[in-house]
């Protein structure tokens, strides 16, 4: 389960949480202005999004080794080639290949791998390797900072691609055919479907809506957490205080998933880790007390943390795991354009000055609507 748990981990270099630590750096060296980054940020988020299902497919078609070691070393040359960035043109092009090789396919990669490597205890499996990312967001911002105080951005980079390098490669090597299962038949046969009928339907655009929500409600949130707090009358540090119970929460709901998944299956659970969220922004339009954005965060760490390993077992449940690299990359697309969705949408509704309560109220309607229409989704027989 190393392999998974450090392919999440070290897909944090085409993260959003690893990118805003280099942008700093690029706003005094390459001249360009937050707003500037922020356009081409969005840009590059929708278009590696739109890309993936190109490549994401191909994890169907090689050995899980070979698939593993091609989209490691593409993130490799990915960073090297952002330490090479002096210019605007290649900053675009670094930024584009680590979001489409780190956040993209090393995240498709190991879920999609170990969802085909385990059966009987995919659920557990899932939810170990799913640890990656908190891990990585707890680890990797305090060696970066403690790097750049020796040295500078380009040799900090460097120097974690190179402690990627020696980690992963023997891990990678070691995933070898044996350890391939055969691959499981679902409920629905891709095969019987044709290449791309399964896009229309109703099956997969139950699981696309449940998974584009929580994308982009969260990042939606996040982004903007402190003008919500300034809005609310809270400060910075309250802010920052309560989003540490998003980290929290994630990771134990994270650790706990795996046993629910086993126990359930992720289709039966696949509506109810709505139901945090539900309560958490409904919280935030009832309560009027300063305490509420913690439990908001909290609610909301638990149903990302849940959704992240409960999505992906029921893509495996559902279609099993022989075309399961085609399915994830479509649904993986999805997510990361709920991502580049959400910042802009509720931008424009701070801008137009709509008062906070009726947005998180609206939300709420939202993910109680997403939640009556995943009931529908039923268990493989």
């Amino acid at each position: 389960m190393s392999y998974g748990f450090f392919l999440n981990f070290f897909s944090s270099f085409g993260q959003t949480f690893f990118v805003s630590l280099l942008v700093p750096f690029w706003i005094v060296e390459i001249g360009i202005t937050n707003s500037e980054f922020g356009s081409m940020y969005g840009l590059i988020s929708v278009t590696s999004a739109l890309t993936l299902p190109l490549f994401g497919r191909y994890i169907d078609l090689m050995s899980l080794r070979r698939y593993s070691l091609i989209v490691f070393i593409g993130l490799i040359l990915s960073v090297a080639l952002l330490t090479a960035a002096h210019g605007f043109l290649f900053l675009l092009g670094g930024l584009f290949l680590v979001r489409l090789f780190g956040q993209g396919l090393m995240t498709h990669t190991a879920s999609t791998g170990i969802a085909k490597l385990f059966d009987s205890e995919r659920g557990k499996a899932l939810a170990f390797t799913t640890l990656g990312h908190p891990a990585a967001q707890l680890v990797l911002p305090f060696l970066f900072a403690l790097l750049t105080a020796m040295a500078s951005w380009r040799v900090s980079l460097l120097l974690l691609a190179l402690l990627s390098l020696c980690l992963m490669l023997p891990i990678i090597r070691r995933v070898t055919p044996a350890k391939e299962q055969v691959p499981s038949v679902g409920g629905n046969d891709l095969g019987k479907e044709g290449e791309n009928r399964f896009l229309m339907s109703r099956t997969f655009w139950l699981i696309a809506n449940n998974t584009f929500l929580i994308p982009f409600l969260s990042t939606a949130i996040m982004l903007y957490q402190y003008s919500i707090g300034e809005m609310k009358g809270w400060d910075a540090s309250w802010v920052l205080f309560s989003f540490s119970f998003f980290a929290v929460f994630n990771g134990l709901s994270i650790f706990f998933s795996g046993d629910l998944i086993d126990r359930f299956s992720g289709v039966r659970l696949f509506s109810f880790y709505l139901l945090p969220a539900l309560i958490g922004f409904t919280a935030m339009t009832l309560l009027h007390t300063k305490w509420s954005f913690p439990l908001f965060y909290g609610l909301l760490g638990i149903s990302s943390g849940l959704g992240s390993t409960i999505r992906t077992a029921v893509q495996a449940e559902v279609y099993g795991t022989a075309q399961l690299g085609k399915v994830r990359s479509y649904l993986s697309t999805i997510m990361v354009l709920g991502t580049a969705a959400g910042p802009p949408v509720l931008g424009y509704l701070l801008d137009g000055q709509f008062l906070m309560n009726h947005i998180m109220l609206s939300a709420a309607a939202l993910i109680l609507l997403i939640f009556l229409v995943s009931l529908r989704l039923k268990p493989v027989k």
